[in-house]
């Protein structure tokens, strides 16, 4: 299990808030404090995983664990960004369901594929929230940009080593 600080998570049987209408500061706190939370999932799961899957190819291990400073460093981009907000990480509680999955994987493609599907839906729903938001809240937009931009190297990794495009199904 992951230490979930400063957020809060969901029970296990709940679902998380919807997240509020884009075009007002709770929505994109909304969304900020989702994408932070899929850093911190993201932080714990590289390094976790690196150590568990023997069965990875030669490299990708070393590669999961390369990950874990961008990770940090995404992570810590938004929390930044919230606290000059005012966004409380902890405003809503914030869903587990990526970290229960990732842990559920039976191997090192399993994992791979999962992690790489969840930081592509994360890289477009940044870059829909740059859009959304960047006449209004440019610093917030070049903050998610850069992240989006940085997720393309996590994603090809699963092409990489295991030849999935994001898009196809993970059989």
């Amino acid at each position: 299990m992951i230490d979930p600080h400063p957020f809060r998570p969901c029970a296990p049987d709940e679902r998380p808030p919807r997240p509020r209408a884009v075009v007002s500061p709770e929505g994109v706190g909304d969304r900020m404090r989702t994408a932070a939370f899929a850093e911190l999932q993201a932080v714990h799961a590289f390094g976790w995983a690196a150590d568990r899957y023997d069965d990875a190819p030669a490299g990708l291990a070393d590669a999961w664990r390369a990950q874990v400073a961008d990770e940090t460093r995404h992570l810590r981009m938004i929390l930044d960004r919230m606290a000059e907000l005012g966004v409380d990480p902890a405003g809503r509680p914030v869903s587990l369901g990526l970290w229960r999955r990732l842990e559920s994987c039976p191997d090192a493609r399993s994992f791979c594929l999962l992690i790489a599907e969840a930081e592509e839906r994360g890289r477009r729903g940044g870059l829909a929230l740059v859009e959304a938001i960047a006449d209004r809240d440019p610093v917030t937009a070049d903050v998610f940009r850069t992240i989006a931009r940085e997720e393309e190297a996590h994603v090809a990794l699963a092409t990489e080593f295991f030849g999935w495009r994001p898009g196809e199904p993970m059989d």
